[in-house]
């Protein structure tokens, strides 16, 4: 028997609750934090059978307590990275179906598989559910896409208890922030609120950089200092180091951000470096949850916020990792300088150059280093301070008078992942009440996406703009036109 239900996954009386998990040992978001947090021994033996490779698509992982708390990990992502597939829920429902034969009549409490942070449409995975699962000698409760997001958001919220400690330490906490990068909008900031609010200089530092490194950076806040250049340096925290590279430009009265992946529990001497011995105190910010500690999916968090508030990018790292295709995408938004190293490798040396970035070089007359390029990048938006982006959403969003077509735009710039979600979800709640979709696309959009959306009924056409379209990292005084000065533009019936 299956009944479709809203409400709360873990308030629902159940002797099974299935979790959507990924096969690499993470429970960063969603409905699977949760799930870590409510069943912490689970987490630890669900995470030795993903380095065991015994947790793989179509295959559940089912986990029992003593006290008969009763689990079963559903795989619906290969990497916490990836989306969900739609075969790999197919290839699990089989097995869910086939588990749920041998045990008899119980009661589930199943998710909506792969649909929160998995990206899948709900009323395809629905479908497949109904067509699955249909006539199993079991109670099936079946949870919407929402749920899982309350769930998330749930456990990310803070206690009374850690938001006096957060206090405590000096930490103010910040709510429904457009810089945080999590669901809940929550921000654990020490310092200056105002900088929050402003584009940055994003600085890309390797993990454990040398004596070289080090001499170019500080050159560099010595020359951003020199400028008087209203610009605010930020960084994640990746390593202890990530303090003295920050110590650095704030020393210079550069104005800098340190972003933490972790929470602000978890290391609380931090607080103490905000301004002792520092004339130019720095301003560190956290949109993690407050007492937990460093993980992958976190440090992605931190790095999307980094990404999303960056007008232009300072690499200094000599090898980065990250310089694929798909991560150098991530930063064509930003226009990016780097310092350039002999011992760079042919392949970052031509990834940079394929991608417009510019090398910081020195000055023939003083030998400091020329960041007219960098300063150019940021000129404009230094010169008027940037609005607030939660001012700029709204002021996107086109409420029109009653009586007359609910005709709504949004601009996606500048929103989180988890906010985009949401929007989407949204939308399909309305879809009833839908005359037309158009959907204004990037010039680089992936051709196997765009052709997605084609088969599905959009229709390509030509769509003016009148603001070009975000700028890659190229060269400053290039005078390529992008294309054909417009962007693609579908629209759906």
């Amino acid at each position: 028997m299956l009944d479709f239900i809203q409400g709360d996954l873990f308030d629902t009386k159940a002797d099974i609750r299935v979790n959507t998990v990924n096969c690499v040992g993470v429970m960063g978001a969603g409905v699977a934090l949760a799930f870590k947090q409510h069943y912490p021994e689970m987490f630890k033996e669900y995470r030795d059978d993903c380095k065991a490779g015994r947790v793989r698509p179509g295959k559940m992982h089912v986990w029992k307590s003593l006290s008969g708390d009763w689990v079963v990990n559903f795989p619906t992502k290969r990497d916490w990275r990836d989306p969900s597939r739609y075969e790999d829920i197919d290839a699990g429902l089989d097995d869910l179906r086939a588990y749920l034969d041998t045990v008899g009549p119980v009661t589930v409490a199943l998710p909506a598989l792969g649909c929160g942070h998995g990206g899948l449409d709900w009323d395809r995975v629905s479908e497949m559910i109904r067509q699955k699962l249909g006539g199993v000698n079991a109670h099936v409760f079946v949870f919407e896409p929402a749920a899982s997001l309350r769930a998330g958001k749930s456990v990310t919220q803070p206690s009374s208890d850690e938001r006096g400690s957060v206090e405590q330490l000096g930490y103010k906490v910040l709510n429904n922030h457009p810089s945080a990068s999590n669901p809940t909008g929550l921000l654990f900031v020490m310092g200056r609120q105002d900088l929050l609010t402003r584009k940055w200089l994003a600085l890309l530092p390797s993990r454990q950089p040398g004596e070289r490194e080090m001499k170019a950076l500080q050159s560099i806040a010595a020359e951003l200092a020199v400028s008087g250049a209203n610009v605010t340096v930020a960084l994640a925290y990746g390593t202890k180091i990530s303090e003295e590279i920050a110590d650095l430009f704030a020393q210079q009265g550069v104005a800098t951000v340190l972003l933490l992946p972790f929470g602000v529990l978890t290391r609380k001497p931090l607080a103490k470096i905000h301004d002792i011995g520092r004339s130019h105190p720095l301003t560190i910010a956290s949109s993690a949850p407050p007492n937990s500690k460093w993980s992958r999916p976190l440090f992605a968090q931190t790095m999307d916020m980094l990404r999303a508030n960056a007008e232009a990018a300072l690499l200094s790292d000599p090898e980065p990792e990250w310089l694929t295709n798909r991560g150098s995408e991530k930063w064509a938004q930003a226009s990016i300088s780097y310092v350039r190293y002999e011992h760079s490798s042919s392949f970052v040396r031509e990834t940079l150059d394929r991608i417009g970035a510019q090398p910081i070089g020195r000055r023939g007359e003083t030998g400091a280093p020329n960041l007219d390029h960098l300063l150019t990048a940021l000129r404009n938006r230094l010169s008027t301070p940037p609005r607030d982006q939660s001012e700029d959403l709204r002021q996107d969003v086109r409420v029109p008078e009653t009586g007359r077509e609910n005709s709504l735009s949004l601009s996606f710039n500048g929103i989180s992942e988890e906010t985009k979600r949401e929007l989407l979800e949204a939308l399909l709640r309305a879809a009833s009440g839908v005359r037309a979709l158009t959907v204004q696309l990037s010039s680089d959009v992936d051709d196997d996406d765009l052709h997605r959306l084609i088969e599905l009924g959009f229709r390509r056409e030509s769509i003016s703009q009148d603001s070009p379209p975000p700028t890659k990292a190229r060269p400053v005084d290039s005078t390529e036109p992008d294309d054909d000065g417009a962007e693609a533009g579908l629209i759906g019936n």
